[in-house]
């Protein structure tokens, strides 16, 4: 299974249209910040960028603006409107991929304790979240030969960490963007997801 991987796209900044750069994929990931605010326009983004292929999305912490019950209601409506996998605290199956999401937060944030308890629930192949992994959550959470997706933090990693392999391809503010310490992301990011 082809994964485009994206995230930090902040579209409201003024970045450009990925879609004008769509790889050949069969799930695209994306792990939040699309637009600031807007849930329901971010998630509108990621439809017309994924094109009519299956696409989740996790919410960043710019789409977390106003009360939580109404981001949570305009995303599920927006969701449901355009054919998206909005996974917050949510698991969905393709293609026999267990995929699993939520925000995640820093381990400071109430709502932490929730999403791990979820995502360590959820018995995932494919774990995305916006926040990255605190290393024991990755290894108590993500069971051998799994992916962690994530966002946040502006650049590209792809590394293995005790035998689980973390990704995170976000664009963050384009070229003018000073990344201290990552490589810049990629539009057309893509890994084959093999699974036993």
């Amino acid at each position: 299974m082809r994964l485009w991987i994206l995230s930090d796209m902040h579209a409201d900044r003024g970045i450009g249209d990925v879609a004008v750069h769509a790889p050949k994929f069969d799930v695209m990931v994306c792990a939040g910040d699309v637009v600031t605010g807007d849930i329901a326009m971010s998630i509108e983004m990621v439809a017309a960028i994924s094109r009519g292929k299956p696409a989740l999305f996790v919410a960043g912490n710019h789409e977390w603006r106003g009360s939580i019950d109404a981001v949570l209601e305009n995303g599920r409506a927006a969701a449901d409107r355009h054919g998206i996998h909005w996974l917050e605290l949510d698991t969905v199956e393709i293609g026999g991929v267990r995929f699993a999401g939520a925000t995640l937060w820093t381990p400071l944030d109430l709502r932490f304790r929730a999403s791990v308890r979820c995502l360590q629930a959820a018995r995932a192949d494919v774990v995305i979240t916006h926040f990255p992994p605190p290393e024991n959550e990755l290894r108590r959470i993500l069971h051998g030969g799994g992916l962690w997706i994530c966002g946040h933090h502006h650049g590209h990693e792809d590394s293995m960490i005790g035998g689980r392999r973390l990704v995170r391809n976000a664009l963050g503010y384009g070229a003018a963007e000073d990344l201290v310490d990552s490589k810049p992301a990629r539009q057309d990011f893509v890994i084959e997801f093999v699974w036993p």
